[in-house]
């Protein structure tokens, strides 16, 4: 049975699980790693009054199922058009934080008969070429890279730290929040999708960068000035790549930008929405 959270309305459609509420035109919100639905879950609160809000957790997360069998960005966009499918939604605004954005832009890429209408992205990686630390570039090998990732993406601890380090505005973006992530699915594949990007960024995402100068829809793109993963240099650069884009740069925020900044995200949103100030 369905049940209300805070006004969202919790609903599932064959492996996967979404929150819904809200009136008007729809836009799905995609949340990143670690994270789950609930990763947008306050500002599709706020945008209630202006648009219908579909924020699902991808597969393996929240409360979806685990897929069977892959699990990366094109799988994750097959999940998420049948549930447009089932949802009876063709035309839509589009955001996607983290990972969530390349599964946002595969979406796009792999469906081009969804009338996309805005595109909203948050502290994501759209490049090739982003620098990985030393330490992460052991990704590549096998049994090293998954022993060191076990270490640092695929335990409840790993995670913690990852959380103190990432998020500057504690008080909104909650240590008890962010737990509501840490399913035992989730970290799995927390794990699983951060290794298998760092392995090989140039394979996994030559397909998207190479969509950036073409995307015609207008883009909204959101950023944390003390995000350690992506520094404002790559939203400024994803500003240049996405023709007519227009960057929102929030002070004393780090890289959960729709959890830490929830109303603010919500208001431009709306702007966004209303091509306001654009």
């Amino acid at each position: 049975m369905p049940y209300l959270r805070q006004g969202l309305c919790r609903k599932k459609h064959g492996q996967t699980s979404f929150l819904r509420g809200g009136k008007g035109e729809p836009i799905l919100l995609l949340h990143g790693i670690p994270g789950s639905a609930y990763s947008w879950e306050a500002v599709g609160l706020q945008l209630a009054p202006h648009c219908t809000s579909v924020i699902p957790d991808l597969l393996g997360f929240g409360e979806s199922d685990a897929p069977e069998g892959d699990y990366y960005m094109e799988a994750q966009a097959i999940a998420v058009k049948q549930l447009l499918d089932s949802l009876g939604i063709s035309s839509l605004f589009l955001g996607g934080h983290d990972f969530g954005g390349p599964v946002a832009l595969t979406l796009m890429r792999m469906f081009p008969e969804l009338n996309i209408r805005g595109l909203v992205l948050s502290s994501t990686n759209t490049f090739t070429d982003t620098y990985i630390p030393p330490p992460l570039r052991v990704a590549s090998v096998p049994a090293v890279g998954t022993l060191l990732f076990r270490a640092l993406a695929g335990n409840r601890l790993g995670l913690g730290l990852m959380y103190y380090a990432a998020t500057r505005q504690k008080s909104t973006a909650s240590r008890a929040m962010f737990r509501r992530h840490m399913t035992p699915s989730g970290i799995d594949y927390t794990r699983r999708i951060f290794q298998r990007s760092l392995a090989d960024l140039k394979g996994n995402y030559q397909a998207i960068e190479s969509l950036l100068p073409h995307i015609t829809r207008e883009t909204l793109i959101l950023w944390g000035d003390s995000d350690p993963f992506f520094g404002t240099s790559v939203g400024e650069r994803m500003q240049r790549s996405i023709p007519g884009s227009l960057l929102k740069v929030y002070d004393h925020t780090g890289h959960f930008v729709p959890e830490e900044q929830p109303t603010r995200v919500a208001d431009d949103i709306v702007r966004f929405l209303r091509h306001e100030g654009r």
